[in-house]
């Protein structure tokens, strides 16, 4: 599982479901030799986008996938009209915090609630 931590209301299945159902344009998957290696999902509500869901599989970490997952994200809210993209790491996956950093996202002030 990508995910393994995510809550109840986060089943992949149901996800995917209600991605494809809003703006499914946006969700992204990526593909090597036939095999599905990790996808992304984004969203715009016409102020900001946001990124959802990045992952890749262990074996093709550290090959680009995710930055180009990433890159298509954001040409595809750039298509939108969507001028800023905010996204939020779990604190418990704070490894992931420099692949952001190195993509040119930054730690913003901010309280995330939910």
């Amino acid at each position: 599982m990508a995910f393994p931590d995510d809550p109840p209301w986060n089943n992949p299945v149901d996800v995917i479901e209600r991605k494809l159902s809003v703006q499914r344009e946006l969700f992204l998957v990526g593909i090597v030799s036939s095999r599905l290696v990790g996808p992304v999902l984004a969203g715009f509500d016409g102020v900001r986008g946001w990124i959802h869901k990045l992952a890749v599989h262990p074996e093709y970490l550290r090959r680009g996938v995710a930055s180009r997952l990433m890159e298509a994200a954001e040409i595809g809210l750039a298509s939108k009209g969507c001028q800023k993209v905010n996204l939020q790491v779990r604190a418990s996956d704070a490894g992931v915090v420099d692949f952001y950093k190195e993509a040119g996202y930054s730690i913003e002030d901010r309280v995330s609630m939910g």
